[in-house]
């Protein structure tokens, strides 16, 4: 998976408000999956941290237009929706969706 769906997944564990405690959290999720805590490097957490309580308008158009398709394909049966999670990082322009097991 992408580093950045360990930064979000501990973000849903748990409030932060600076960057160090995002960073203690971050590496204690990885901890508890016996995930290394290098594959998640500080300048990704530090990006992360610089947009927490923010919404960047353009990556909410990109993720609210992903997810009216989505809903489109579950109300019509014509295709197979997104599995599990999504993640666009708005500063690459980039998506990918990762199947997670339980």
């Amino acid at each position: 998976y992408p580093p950045l769906v360990f930064v979000f997944q501990a973000l849903m564990a748990g409030m932060v408000d600076t960057e160090d405690e995002l960073e203690k959290l971050v590496k204690a999720s990885l901890h508890n999956r016996s995930i290394p805590s290098d594959i998640v490097d500080h300048d990704i957490i530090s990006r992360v941290a610089q947009s927490l309580g923010t919404e960047f308008v353009p990556c909410a158009a990109v993720v609210g237009g992903t997810l009216a398709q989505e809903v489109l394909k579950i109300i019509t049966r014509k295709d197979m929706p997104i599995n599990n999670w999504y993640t666009y990082d708005a500063l690459k322009g980039d998506a990918i969706t990762c199947t997670l097991k339980p």
